[in-house]
This record gives structure tokens, sequence and C-alpha cells, in this order.
């Protein structure tokens, strides 16, 4: 239970690092081979695996995303027993953006996350309005 405490104050953390534009502490979050899975039909969509990858993810969402506030509603975590930093979670999340164009977007979704000694090894997103991503990215 003392880790899954841990985790939560940790992604409160890093809530608070997404809204603050803390670019290079989010990526710093990853593990060297972790996956990030986004969803959708945009050019940032896919599948990206390394920490290469994932700091080019990171690069062109914060270029399209001036601003963000993003909140997370609810927070699940698969093993609650679990002693160390190893763990799935799974966040409701929603948020307001605006974009380098000046236009604002609110969506919501869910993310999941694994875990590992306290790296983020794999994060994939779901959009309740998954369309609506074409907007926020202009395509």
């Amino acid at each position: 239970m003392i880790g899954a405490i841990i985790l939560k104050v940790a992604l409160r953390g890093a809530m608070n690092d997404l809204n603050n534009r803390r670019k290079e502490k989010i990526i710093a979050s990853f593990a060297d081979d972790a996956v990030i899975i986004y969803p959708g039909k945009t050019s940032i969509s896919g599948t990206r695996k390394g920490k290469a990858a994932i700091k080019e993810f990171f690069d062109r969402y914060f270029d399209q995303f001036t601003e963000e506030y993003c909140v997370a509603k609810e927070t699940y975590i698969k093993n609650i027993l679990a002693l160390g930093l190893s763990n799935t979670i799974a966040i409701r999340f929603h948020k307001k953006v605006k974009t380098k164009t000046g236009q604002t977007f609110e969506n919501s979704g869910v993310s999941v996350l694994t875990i590992r000694w306290g790296k983020v090894v794999e994060m994939q997103d779901f959009y309740f309005d998954v369309e609506k991503l074409q907007q926020m990215y202009g395509e």
C-alpha cells in the first residue's frame, strides 16, 4: 500500500509538471526503452519506442499545445498492496489546451501507465472524442 501512495503522489507531481510545461522532467520519468501509444490519425499518433522517440513525441506535443490544464478525475492502481514502485495505473483525465494557433480545445480520456522501478515503461492514451484530436492538431 505504501508503494501505491507513493505512486499517487508522484502522479500528482507529473500532472503538475505537464501543466507547468516541464518537458525535460516528464521525459526523464520514462525508461530508456519505454513505449508511448497515442490514439487517432494525426501526425503524432501511433507507437513510439525508446527515449529519442519519446523526446520527439513530447517536443511535438509541447510545440502544438502552448498551454494546458489537465486534471486527474480518478486514479486506479492495479496492485494497491505493492510495496515498490512497480505497478499499473489508469488515470481518467480532463484537459483543456491552447494550440500554437490560439485555438482552445477540451477533451477527456484515460491514460494507462505501466511503471517499473519508478520509471514509465509504457503509456497508452485513450481519448473519449478521438476525432477531436485531428482538430486539436490542426489536421
